[in-house]
């Protein structure tokens, strides 16, 4: 046991030599792990092969080939992926570094801490999963895109290293990389048994592994000791309220709101301790900087043909003249589309009230800005709080969130020289 111990002691040291201080801002350029995670997504044919087992290759191919899907296509790609990710395991392990490679049902905190380095091998889903769970400073977070003639990978390395990821950890093992830091969102929920709320996993049910309606418990995060939640309802405290900080991160955005998007979503909004004010809307979301150039970018932008509209009526209401030509109604939608984007180290959020309702009775002061904290208290009945797309947590009436940007919650990523 001593032995061990002392294993573990050094290898902790060696872990702070290996990628320095949780705190320092300005980091030395080190990369020498040992243990490297590797996340790989789920292609589209394993998706199809998980789905429906009981199907022959031939089956698949004709159920698919019925739905309008091209069973050669997903195969395809399927190797595309597979192959990228072998490129990786490869490199790694010839520099005699312990890899694992999992899935998302097989990644848990322990897999988490088992390694110095993660990986995700996939597009900017996979990263973002990967993310989610990595609560440490210490720990980096690097993302292949293994299929980049179908992915974006904004989030990932270049695609020049997809299929040649020996080059690229050539060059992390020489330190000409730089550290780049992402700020994340804590979530921190209040109210009435809070700490009994059991994420979705929102993958499983597009597996159809459970009810959409139904609770998913994932168990991966199931706390040691569950056994209030066998207790009768009579048996609790009605009117005890709980705190808790939800197990993950959020390093795109949050979405608040009403898990059918046809029911109007009621809450009370306070933006950095002001006033709160009830609203109605489709819901709201909360982003980061990394996130400020996707979801919430997509619902706020201008488009072509609006910012034509309102430069001819600016026109007409002012006795003004001026050009309507394709060059200026292009730079100007540029601009404003630009304005809503962020770095993803500047610590604060952007938050968006989704067609928000205005009548007599609700108005939105509002409807987006910048924030350093939010709080939001739901008046809804079947709403959820969901975090990268990925988990879904409930939030329905009198319940709590307050979402924030701490230092000690930025994701440890890089960027190559």
């Amino acid at each position: 046991m001593a032995r061990l111990f002392l294993r573990c002691v050094c290898r902790n040291k060696m872990f702070e030599r290996t990628f320095c201080s949780e705190n320092a801002p300005n980091d030395p350029p080190v990369f020498h792990p040992e243990r490297v995670l590797v996340l790989s997504k789920m292609s589209r044919y394993e998706f199809e092969k998980h789905k429906q087992p009981y199907l022959s290759e031939d089956e698949l191919r004709r159920r698919l080939a019925a739905r309008g899907s091209n069973y050669e296509g997903l195969m395809k790609r399927h190797k595309i992926h597979t192959r990228n990710l072998e490129s990786v395991t490869e490199a790694l392990r010839s520099h005699g570094v312990e890899v694992k490679v999992i899935q998302k049902h097989e990644y848990t905190p322990e897999k988490v801490n088992w390694a110095d380095v993660i990986m995700s091998a996939g597009g900017d889903g996979t990263f973002l999963m990967a993310a989610s769970h990595i609560l440490t400073r210490k720990k980096p977070l690097i993302g292949v895109n293994t299929d980049p003639s179908r992915s974006e990978g904004y989030l990932c390395l270049p695609k020049e290293y997809s299929g040649k990821f020996s080059r690229a950890l050539d060059r992390l093992l020489a330190g000409k990389f730089r550290w780049r830091w992402r700020n994340r969102i804590r979530i921190t929920l209040e109210g009435y048994q809070v700490s009994h709320i059991d994420p979705v996993d929102l993958d499983d049910l597009e597996l159809g592994a459970h009810d959409h309606l139904g609770p998913h418990r994932d168990y991966r995060y199931q706390s040691e000791s569950d056994d209030e939640r066998l207790l009768h309802p009579s048996e609790r405290s009605l009117d005890q309220t709980e705190t808790t900080v939800l197990p993950i991160r959020a390093l795109n955005e949050i979405f608040i709101g009403e898990t059918r998007a046809s029911r109007t979503s009621y809450y009370e909004l306070s933006v950095d301790g002001r006033r709160w004010e009830k609203q109605k809307s489709s819901g709201l979301t909360v982003c980061t900087g990394t996130g400020s150039s996707s979801w919430s970018l997509h619902i706020n932008q201008l488009t072509y043909q609006s910012t034509r509209e309102i430069l001819r009526i600016v026109n007409e209401e002012t006795n003004s003249r001026v050009s309507v030509d394709s060059d200026v109604i292009t730079r100007v939608m540029r601009r404003y589309n630009n304005s809503l984007m962020f770095d993803a180290s500047e610590p604060k959020m952007t938050y968006t009230v989704r067609d928000p309702i205005i009548n007599g009775v609700f108005s939105v002061k509002n409807p987006r800005g910048f924030a350093k904290r939010i709080t939001i208290r739901s008046r809804c009945w079947d709403a959820c709080l969901a975090v990268d797309g990925g988990f879904s947590f409930q939030f329905n009436d009198g319940a709590m969130a307050y979402l924030e940007i701490l230092p000690e919650d930025a994701l440890r990523t890089v960027i190559l020289d």
